[in-house]
C-alpha cells in the first residue's frame, strides 16, 4: 500500500479513537464542551503535525548527487523509508531510484513502518471481475482464433489425423480443432482431451471390429 493510502487508512483509527475516548469522558459527566474542544484540538494537532513531518520535499537528482557525506544520505534514506543499510553508492543510488520513481512532483508522503503495517491490514483486496461469455466454448475459442495458431496444428489433439488444410474441424473424426488445442493449455484440460482420445479410440476398435464380442 502508499503512504498516502496508508495514513488515510490509519487516520481513520485515530479519528474513531478520538470518537470513543470523547464519548467515553463525556459518559462520565465530564464538561461536554470541555471534552470536545479537547477532542478537536487532538485532531488538529495530529494532522498538522502529520502534514508536516510526512508530506516532504522530494530532493531532485542533481541535488542528491551534491550529498558526499554517507551519514546525509543515510538520514535522507531514513526520512524517505527507504533503509538506511549499505555504503555510501548502495544509499545514493536508492535515492536516486526515489528521485525518478517521483520526478513528477514536488513533494511525497512517506510513513514509517507502522503505518504501513496499519494500512495494508485495513485494506480490502479488489473482487476480481469474472468476464460472462455465452459458452464454454467460445471462452476457449477466443485463444486460439487466429490463422497463424491453427497454422501450427499439425494433427488432430484426438485422434492424430492430420488437419485439414482449411476450416478447423478434423475431417477424420470430427473434432473442433480449435477448442481441443486450447484445452490442452490447462490441467483440467488436458485431462478432458486425455479422456476424449480414450472414447474416440473406443469407438474405432468396435467399429473396425465390427461390434464383435457384444455376445
Amino acid at each position: 500500500m502508499e503512504p498516502k493510502q496508508a495514513w488515510g487508512a490509519f487516520s481513520i483509527i485515530v479519528i474513531l479513537s478520538d470518537a470513543i475516548a470523547t464519548a467515553l469522558l463525556i459518559s462520565i459527566d465530564i464538561e461536554p464542551v470541555l471534552v470536545l474542544a479537547v477532542a478537536l484540538i487532538v485532531l488538529l494537532v495530529y494532522f498538522y503535525v502529520l502534514y508536516k513531518r510526512y508530506h516532504v520535499e522530494v530532493v531532485p537528482e542533481n541535488d542528491i548527487m551534491l550529498f558526499d557525506d554517507p551519514d546525509d544520505l543515510r538520514i535522507l534514506c531514513s526520512i524517505y523509508g527507504l533503509g538506511s543499510t549499505g555504503d555510501k553508492p548502495e544509499l545514493r543510488a536508492r535515492l536516486l531510484r526515489f528521485s525518478r520513481i517521483h520526478d513528477d512532483s514536488a513533494f511525497v508522503w512517506v510513513a514509517p513502518k507502522t503505518v504501513l503495517f496499519f494500512g495494508t491490514a485495513l485494506e480490502i483486496p479488489p473482487t476480481p471481475r469474472v468476464a460472462r461469455t455465452n459458452s464454454a466454448k467460445s471462452l476457449l475459442k477466443q485463444k486460439t482464433r487466429s490463422a497463424e495458431k491453427l497454422s501450427r496444428i499439425k494433427k488432430c489433439p484426438i485422434c492424430d489425423a492430420k488437419t485439414p488444410r482449411k476450416g478447423s474441424t478434423c475431417e477424420e473424426c470430427g473434432a473442433d480443432l480449435e477448442f481441443y488445442v486450447a484445452l490442452g493449455g490447462s490441467k483440467v484440460g488436458r485431462l478432458m482431451v486425455s479422456r476424449k482420445e480414450d472414447e474416440v479410440r473406443r469407438k474405432r476398435f468396435w467399429d473396425n471390429s465390427g461390434g464383435k464380442g457384444d455376445g
